[in-house]
């Protein structure tokens, strides 16, 4: 070919070279210039970047975006069939092509009263029904009729499970049951495979009105299963009572297998079940929210689906350029593709969201954390950054400093609650009053210092006060009116779709989780190693790992 027609070539439009010709552009614009100030430029700009969701408002006008780069990034997601896969997601297509199964965690949260989308009527009618027998034993606990193995009415529940089976259902714990005046029974998180979390319990709570919640989608994890057999062997000392007794009272199931929750024990009256369709990180909807129910109530756990679900049809139905779940995906792939920002933080600035940062890194970085495409060849470019982050007002006081005057350039999303309500007047009422405006301003003035750098710095005070602050962190501001059960739902649903997105852009499966099970297996050969069991397993030495283990067994014995 002559150079002409490589010239030619090299001008052909797809959108990958829209986008990566106009990255240039932005490259050398800061946001300080995009942000500009009063003019009337400046303010259409910020006008067109602010979308709304029922109580959810999004604030992209930080981002290093203009109306320009979210036309070429839209036009992206058509050339990537985003709207013919997003009905297919919904209509049961088998999404999830390594597994070879649908990816139907919408069916969860479908209400019963709306017909579902074709393809997802089975889905729906199953996790409706599994709802109900929840709704049965969440009523049995509240009205104190679920009795332990000695005849006393159950007072606490202790969850157990891991990741997804974990993480969702702590997050809504905290977040919505903050103070005890908003608890029915008490719950208790365990997921930590080396027993620290499950000792502390042990010494406080009565066994004998102390229920188990046994969530594990294969039933078969090895963090969990320890974890239930010791909480088991604490009960049945306590109690003098044999385990298969206790099963029969003190234990629930939830998982994919009821096999495998028969073969456990556990009777068929207190076994909930979600069907493989549903992804661990994407459960929450699922019975393995039970334990939220049991805390807080059907009615807030209702509501935390029906958050979710406006959720769904606002990204099934919304067009590309206003449909909240694909801008935060597009603008997402933008700063780690073509602005080759390697980190996200997540800074919420409410303290009962303090394991939202947890909870979506492994929604975010378990999904798309992969750098095979569908096509099984290698994508060619970065995929999902690193998340991290920590509640906002602690972060100031902790890695704030590094952002903004170190040598990293990082995204970010600030979090906020607008309204709070405390139930108190007076002088106490005033200062808590006080506290959340203090928090409000504090988000406000990090973003800003986030996108501006010392163009921040009022003019009056420079030259009075430290500069080198970087800016040009691109971010966006995430308001809730309230942080209440529908918002929350619609929230997390949101970053769900998000990551779906994200994953067509770039042509993986975030349905699957292939790189955590290598680790899982030469786990279990050094375990059988550390027990001075026969090794069965495939087996991988170094010497490296071969002195660590004597190191460990030296000190052990």
């Amino acid at each position: 070919m002559n150079a002409s027609l490589l010239s030619s070539a090299a001008r052909v439009y797809t959108p990958l070279n829209a986008l990566h010709a106009h990255a240039e552009q932005i490259q050398a614009t800061s946001l300080a210039d995009l942000l500009g100030g009063d003019d009337e430029a400046s303010q259409k700009r910020s006008q067109s970047l602010r979308f709304s969701l029922e109580a959810i408002h999004i604030d992209f006008s930080k981002q290093r975006v203009s109306e320009r780069t979210l036309s070429l990034l839209t036009d992206w997601a058509r050339s990537c069939r985003l709207e013919e896969k997003r009905r297919a997601l919904f209509a049961g297509a088998h999404v999830n092509a390594s597994e070879n199964r649908p990816a139907l965690h919408m069916a969860a949260r479908w209400p019963e009263q709306v017909n579902p989308p074709e393809g997802m009527e089975e889905a729906a009618a199953f996790c409706q029904a599994q709802r109900e027998k929840l709704a049965d034993m969440v009523q049995r606990l509240h009205e104190g009729q679920w009795f332990g193995a000695t005849g006393q009415s159950i007072t606490d529940v202790v969850h157990i499970g891991v990741g997804g089976s974990d993480l969702g259902p702590k997050l809504i714990s905290e977040t919505l049951g903050a103070r005890p005046s908003q608890q029915r029974v008490g719950v208790h998180y365990v997921s930590s495979m080396d027993g620290a979390q499950l000792l502390p319990l042990m010494e406080r709570l009565d066994p004998a009105t102390t229920l188990l919640v046994l969530a594990s989608k294969s039933f078969t994890t090895a963090d969990t299963r320890f974890n239930v057999r010791t909480a088991l062997a604490w009960l049945s000392e306590a109690l003098e009572i044999d385990v298969a007794t206790l099963c029969g009272y003190q234990l629930v199931g939830v998982s994919t297998r009821a096999d495998k929750m028969r073969e456990f024990g556990i009777p068929e009256a207190h076994q909930l079940e979600f069907k493989e369709w549903v992804g661990g990180r994407f459960s929450l909807w699922s019975p393995i929210g039970v334990s939220v129910a049991m805390q807080l109530g059907m009615e807030t756990f209702d509501r935390l689906l029906e958050g979710a679900h406006s959720a769904d049809r606002h990204f099934l139905e919304t067009p590309l350029e206003e449909n909240l779940p694909v801008l935060m995906a597009l603008i997402g792939a933008w700063n780690s593709q073509f602005l080759s920002i390697p980190t996200h933080a997540v800074l919420p600035y409410d303290a009962r969201m303090e394991s939202l940062p947890a909870y979506l890194q492994q929604l975010e970085m378990e999904s798309n954390g992969k750098s095979v495409g569908l096509d099984q060849k290698l994508v060619p470019h970065a995929t999902c950054p690193i998340l991290w982050g920590d509640v906002g007002p602690n972060a100031q006081h902790a890695f704030y400093q590094l952002l903004h005057q170190g040598s990293h350039t990082v995204s970010a999303d600030f979090i906020a609650v607008a309204t709070r309500e405390y139930g108190s007047q007076g002088p106490l009422g005033e200062s808590l009053r006080a506290q959340e405006h203090l928090t409000l301003a504090n988000c406000l003035a990090q973003s800003q210092l986030f996108a501006l750098g010392d163009d921040a710095i009022p003019a009056v005070a420079r030259g009075q006060m430290a500069q080198g602050y970087r800016g040009n962190q691109p971010n966006s501001v995430i308001l809730l009116r309230t942080l209440d059960a529908f918002n929350v739902g619609a929230l997390l649903a949101l970053y769900e779709h998000k990551v779906f997105v994200q994953s067509v852009l770039w042509n993986v499966n975030p349905f699957d989780q292939p790189g955590v099970e290598l680790g899982k297996t030469l786990a279990n050969s050094l375990y059988q190693t550390l027990e001075g069991e026969p090794v069965d397993a495939p087996t991988v030495y170094d010497p490296g790992t071969d002195a660590l283990v004597e190191k460990i067994r030296a000190w052990r014995q």
